[in-house]
């Protein structure tokens, strides 16, 4: 693995370098938040200190699948053939929950199953990931109870970390090789010092610390069998009571990935449409003639447990979360998962 230093002020121009690879998308500070900002070529005066420290908050509102699930896509056509151009993109700014959720979760669905998703694959050999240390984790943050860590130290195609003055940048892949080669041509990276080394491990360490203070009381090591027993209604009543049903938990979580598909008629044919389903829409489980297994609420929030926590690990031997937080910070109902989960 290479390794180089960053200087603040070249931020703009490696983005720009960047933008030659693919659409690349960064983070920017929005209110409160930070988000996904397309590059646009034209903010060579921005600021560098609103970069850096984009870089520095939590993970973007965004999770890291948009950019390889789309809410809605074509997939097929009959009897007319189907295809269509995927263009790469560069995405910086995912941190260790999000790259760990596509790698973990999304890409055993979409993968590693019987058929293979040919839209998501090939995103994912076009797109490029540069991940990002998170040293200062929020109160919503949990990887740490989950077997994360609040760095990617894998899984990208490279690696911002940060150091006393300048950024690191960590090559993790081939094409991040690639990546680095155009940088290092164009004068963008410099060389690095055990003193950068040091700085850095020194705000990981006290980023870890930060997220182990946040999160004092572990979840029970038998959550799938503690899930599997569970079918109080009235436990799982009392864990969404105060729910709006506005869906936002499953919307901006990174690791679900349920998806229907359905037909309309197109000339003398029909075209077939992806789109992202969610287990608290109240006709999810509803089959022809109307029966619905899962027709209360407290049943399908059940479910959503049960499936990240319960049936993922059993079939793919990793927990289908990854404590990123976000529905924690979107509940309109302030409900707490690490709560709900603590309470089994």
């Amino acid at each position: 693995m290479r390794s180089f230093s960053l200087p603040y002020t070249s931020l703009p121009t490696f983005y720009k370098i960047l933008s030659e690879f693919g659409e690349t998308y960064y983070p920017r500070i929005l209110g409160r938040h930070s988000t996904y900002e397309l590059w646009k070529g034209e903010e060579e005066g921005i600021e560098v200190s609103g970069l850096v420290k984009a870089l520095e908050q939590v993970r973007p509102v965004e999770p890291l699948k948009e950019f390889f699930l789309t809410s809605r896509e074509q997939v097929a056509s009959f009897p007319q053939l189907f295809s269509k151009e995927i263009k790469p993109k560069v995405i910086v700014g995912a941190k260790g929950c999000d790259i760990h959720a596509l790698i973990d979760i999304q890409d055993n669905v979409y993968l590693k199953g019987e058929t293979e998703d040919p839209f998501y694959k090939e995103r994912r050999m076009k797109h490029y990931i540069i991940t990002v240390d998170c040293p200062e984790p929020i109160d919503t943050c949990f990887c740490n109870l989950l077997d994360g860590k609040p760095y990617a130290a894998w899984g990208g195609d490279m690696n911002i970390s940060f150091a006393e003055d300048k950024l690191i940048v960590d090559v993790l892949s081939e094409k991040g090789e690639k990546l680095a080669d155009k940088m290092g041509a164009a004068g963008v990276f410099g060389e690095l010092d055990d003193k950068d080394i040091k700085y850095r491990d020194k705000i990981r360490a006290n980023a870890e610390r930060k997220l182990a203070k946040i999160n004092k009381e572990l979840f029970p090591t038998d959550l799938p069998e503690r899930i599997e027993v569970q079918l109080d209604t009235n436990f799982w009543a009392k864990a969404l009571a105060n729910c709006v049903d506005c869906q936002a938990c499953e919307r901006i979580c990174p690791t679900c990935y349920c998806f229907l598909l359905y037909d309309t008629p197109a000339g003398k044919g029909f075209e077939r449409t992806k789109v992202l389903d969610f287990c608290y829409h109240a006709a999810y489980a509803r089959v022809g003639g109307g029966a619905n297994p899962l027709a209360h609420f407290s049943h399908r929030l059940r479910n959503r447990f049960e499936c990240k926590f319960m049936s993922f690990p059993r079939n793919f031997k990793v927990i289908a979360c990854t404590g990123c937080g976000r529905c924690i910070s979107g509940c309109s109902g302030k409900i707490d998962i690490r709560e709900v989960l603590r309470a089994l």
